[in-house]
């Protein structure tokens, strides 16, 4: 009797922390739904300065969904030249310049948004920001940095020898 408690014991505790492991899991990186009201949890941040700030946000949300829509439609005709049955390499590396001078401009924007922020703050509330900016994660190159190195999506239709 004594027994099957003990093993009774033992398969609830471990069926307990299996069915719990998420909870011990590391915290995630926050999206950026999750942070965008981040700059406004500075502290001692006055209620003008919190108006100027959501002003300034409202601004640059609207030139970002522009800006990915314009890569959208060049991501797609890139993808539509590059598949076609004789590929014109002026037009896709022109389509290819045009990605790129849009992300230098996104790029200029998003500096000078910083910029405007920084602007409105204190010389303390500054550094509490600037540390919070410099920490997140940024995603510029995350189309590069994808995977794990292996051969990708299409390692199936390699040649059998040639697998890793």
């Amino acid at each position: 009797m004594i027994m099957k408690a003990n093993n009774l014991l033992i398969v609830t505790l471990v069926l307990f922390f299996a069915l719990n492991v998420d909870v011990f899991a590391q915290r995630g990186q926050r999206g950026y739904q999750e942070r965008a009201g981040e700059c406004l949890n500075i502290p001692e941040l006055k209620e003008e300065q919190k108006t100027k700030i959501q002003a300034i946000r409202t601004q640059r949300i609207s030139q970002t969904t522009t800006h990915r829509a314009q890569m959208d439609e060049l991501r797609a005709k890139l993808r539509t030249l590059r598949l076609a049955e004789n590929p014109d390499m002026t037009q896709i590396e022109s389509v290819i310049d045009q990605m790129a001078s849009l992300r230098a401009e996104h790029m200029k924007a998003n500096t000078a948004h910083h910029q405007q922020i920084r602007e409105i703050l204190t010389p303390e509330q500054r550094v509490v920001f600037d540390s919070r900016t410099a920490n997140r994660p940024r995603f510029e190159n995350r189309n590069i940095r994808r995977g794990d190195g292996g051969q990708g999506r299409y390692q199936d239709m390699a040649p059998r020898g040639r697998r890793r």
